[in-house]
């Protein structure tokens, strides 16, 4: 029963993943870069919802899908 136990648990330890973030995005802001104010969410590689692919590119972050960013693991 021990063993079952804590096979379980191992088990359930293992599925347990906090979300991280991509080591590649990381924001390098580009004050030069001017963007409409068009709504159209993007999701960035930090998880991040933006209002356009514009501005995700100018806050230097990779846009991965298109849409608000799922909160669900929030």
């Amino acid at each position: 029963m021990k063993k079952l136990l804590v096979a379980v648990v191992g088990l359930i330890a293992l599925g347990c993943e906090k979300e991280t973030v991509s080591s590649d995005c990381v924001e390098k802001i580009n004050p030069n870069v001017v963007c409409t104010q068009q709504y159209d969410p993007v999701c960035g590689c930090n998880n991040k919802t933006y209002g356009n692919a514009c501005v995700a590119g100018a806050a230097g972050i990779r846009v991965v899908s298109k849409g608000e960013c799922n909160s669900a693991g929030k």
